[in-house]
């Protein structure tokens, strides 16, 4: 049956895609490697209506045309379509296009803390790729990145010494030390735990502003070790800054029970 062939393509997996025509390619072209015989265009209209897609057979007629024109897909005679190697390759490619989408889709989703203890427990796995990420930039930081992190210890100490909301600055000191690393995937999961954080807890911006003097020298520590290489200093100063971060939310925590 066309409803048990295609259980394992969920609508989370088409929905991936940004035009209904890449879409239509993406489930004829996993259809047609599944039967691995060929499939006529009422067979693929029908299995396209399982996934809540309505076309006509005209329109499955083109799309199987334009996979011919392409080299993924064959016609055989008056029995239909069977994909190609070359389709194989495109279909590998799709899919693992929809593979990192559904990553970066459930790594979001987990990076969405519910309560404080849930932001706590976030809090500790951002300290462990923080303190790593403190200790790769004070060997690969370049001098652009230097100046940027004492750009950005000078603003917070600036804002603190006017009397100015110094939360700006001091959130993004985090993330010039993640650009420091110069490693794209520590810069994008800095990025996403800090920006999920500060949407679940205003007071976590209430902490940051009250303890501004000390993460303020806190800052310094971490920056001036990056600048000097020292990779164990840095990573360091960044895990005594972090646990100060945790322990004033978690005092948060336990004021409220």
């Amino acid at each position: 049956m066309i409803q048990d062939d295609m259980k394992s393509t969920d609508w989370v997996e088409v929905s991936q895609f940004s035009s209904k025509a890449e879409t239509i390619d993406y489930l004829i072209l996993k259809y047609l490697l599944k039967t691995n015989e060929p499939i006529g265009s009422w067979v693929l209209k029908s299995m396209l209506e399982v996934k809540n897609i309505s076309v006509s057979t005209a329109t499955i007629g083109r799309c199987l045309k334009s996979l011919d024109s392409k080299g993924y897909t064959d016609l055989i005679g008056s029995q239909g379509r069977v994909i190609t190697k070359r389709g194989a390759d495109y279909l590998n490619q799709l899919s693992e296009k929809v593979r990192r989408e559904k990553l970066q889709k459930k790594m979001m989703k987990a990076a969405q803390p519910q309560n404080l203890q849930e932001l706590l427990d976030l809090m500790g796995a951002r300290k462990v790729i923080e303190c790593e990420t403190a200790r790769l930039a004070a060997s690969r930081a370049n001098s652009e990145n230097i100046k940027e992190l004492e750009r950005m210890v000078q603003m917070h100490e600036d804002c603190l010494d006017n009397c100015n909301d110094p939360t700006a600055p001091a959130l993004d000191f985090h993330g010039k030390v993640a650009e420091a690393s110069n490693i794209r995937f520590l810069i994008a999961s800095i990025d996403i735990l800090m920006n999920e954080e500060l949407k679940l807890e205003s007071r976590f911006l209430e902490i940051t502003r009250e303890r501004a003097i000390e993460y303020a020298l806190h800052h310094r520590l971490i920056a001036e070790a990056i600048k000097r290489g020292d990779a164990d200093e840095a990573e360091n100063q960044m895990r005594i800054h972090m646990d100060a971060m945790i322990a004033a939310l978690d005092g948060l925590r336990k004021d409220e029970i």
